[in-house]
């Protein structure tokens, strides 16, 4: 027999819906290719607290309309790679860690993400910087930018890593 609080809910689930003075007990993690997600991972693994935080990774395949069928430009095995490592980077950090793929339309990568955080009832937003330029971002947005607008909860924007360009003495 499991035991239960006087409201009849279970004593871990009251305790993971707490937020913990100090920090935050659920933070929900976007994430894109597994490259480009590796300075979120390592945001979250700096803002969470083993085994008090709860972190739940979502990789978004996003899905485009062409003509009249709807498809994805990632294959189903990849998308569940990237969680995979996302869960399995987390899990070597010591903290507690789920993961799912979940389809997103192409244009509305920002609400699903803002959906799913609201489901997972997130203390904390963690994800990426974004991947369009100043210009074209000021033009067309960007997910980055919606989310920090519209989330009802923090949000922690990882900075992107800038990769080195080798000199042409190092090439040669």
């Amino acid at each position: 027999m499991i035991p239960s609080l006087s409201n009849g809910s279970e004593p871990w689930v009251a305790m993971s819906r707490r937020r913990v003075s100090g920090m935050f007990a659920r933070i929900f993690v976007a994430i894109s290719g597994i490259r480009d997600s590796q300075s979120v991972l390592d945001m979250v693994k700096d803002l969470a607290t083993e085994d008090l935080s709860e972190v739940h990774v979502v990789h978004f395949r996003l899905r485009e309309l062409s003509g009249y069928s709807w498809y994805s430009r990632e294959s189903r095995r990849d998308a569940d790679l990237h969680a995979e490592a996302a869960v399995l980077d987390q899990r070597m950090a010591g903290l507690a860690v789920g993961a799912e793929v979940r389809y997103a339309y192409v244009d509305r990568v920002a609400e699903a993400i803002l959906d799913q955080a609201a489901r997972f009832g997130a203390d904390l937003i963690v994800i990426g910087a974004p991947h369009r330029r100043e210009l074209p971002a000021r033009m067309f947005g960007s997910v980055t930018q919606r989310v920090v607008h519209r989330a009802g909860c923090a949000v922690v924007v990882a900075p992107r890593v800038r990769r080195r360009v080798p000199l042409r003495a190092e090439i040669a």
